[in-house]
């Protein structure tokens, strides 16, 4: 049931669109072990001069560049902090191998949201029960 949110700020073809949120979905579903037909991922562009993202903060390698991307994940509750953990190096290492993206420019924050704060259509709270 994640929610996946991508702000970017450079052109992506659509073939690097599409290997980046396979590559995300896959992430998920390896670490977080959601469904496999449980994608929900929407693109946002942002414009890239009215970013301001510093390029080196929190780093030890390379510096970010304007390829930058940010990654939001809203999920329900309950993973660990070691599931987490895994999370953000598989996707990053799978997002480096199947992308022209670097590990230093994907930035991934991760919201758990209460199961009663989702509905996805039809005025339900699906994931709880009534």
């Amino acid at each position: 049931m994640p929610l996946v949110k991508i702000f970017h700020g450079s052109d992506f073809t659509e073939e690097a669109v599409k290997q980046v949120n396979q590559t995300i979905h896959l992430a998920l579903v390896e670490c977080f072990q959601i469904p496999k037909n449980d994608t929900f991922q929407l693109w946002i562009a942002t414009d890239s001069a009215a970013n301001f993202v510093n390029p080196n903060y929190l780093l030890t390698s390379e510096k970010r560049n304007s390829n930058f991307i940010y990654i939001e994940i809203f999920c329900g509750p309950g993973r660990t902090v070691e599931q987490k953990q895994l999370l953000y190096q598989t996707l990053v290492e799978k997002m480096e191998s199947a992308t022209s993206l670097s590990k230093q420019n994907i930035f991934i924050l991760l919201n758990e949201v209460p199961l009663e704060n989702w509905s996805f259509g039809d005025g339900k709270a699906q994931m709880i029960a009534f």
